[in-house]
């Protein structure tokens, strides 16, 4: 019995582990950023023909991006939910970037 609760222990805590860890966009060239709220992301770079909304707290990897002074206006790039899937989102969804 001893023997099944350590090995129930270590399953409990391995999957924990698992849920816990932040995923984060895929590895590759660009800046890794957070969405900071929902994020939806757009087709186009003017922010048009929507295309789904990524999480608060996930990782976007940020191919390229533009902005005024050091105010990022929009970034285009890839969540860490639709790595398959480049999009453009505005710059206020973003930190760390």
């Amino acid at each position: 019995m001893r023997n099944n609760l350590l090995t129930a222990a270590v399953l409990v805590a391995g999957t924990l582990t698992v849920l816990a860890s932040p995923a984060s966009a895929s590895e590759g060239p660009g800046s890794l950023c957070t969405t900071v709220d929902p994020t939806p992301v757009y087709a186009n770079r003017d922010f048009t023909g929507y295309l789904f909304t990524l999480s608060p707290g996930r990782g976007f990897r940020a191919h390229s991006g533009w902005g005024v002074d050091s105010t990022l206006l929009g970034a285009y790039g890839h969540g860490a939910e639709r790595p398959d899937r480049d999009g453009y989102v505005r710059g206020h969804h973003l930190r760390g970037c």
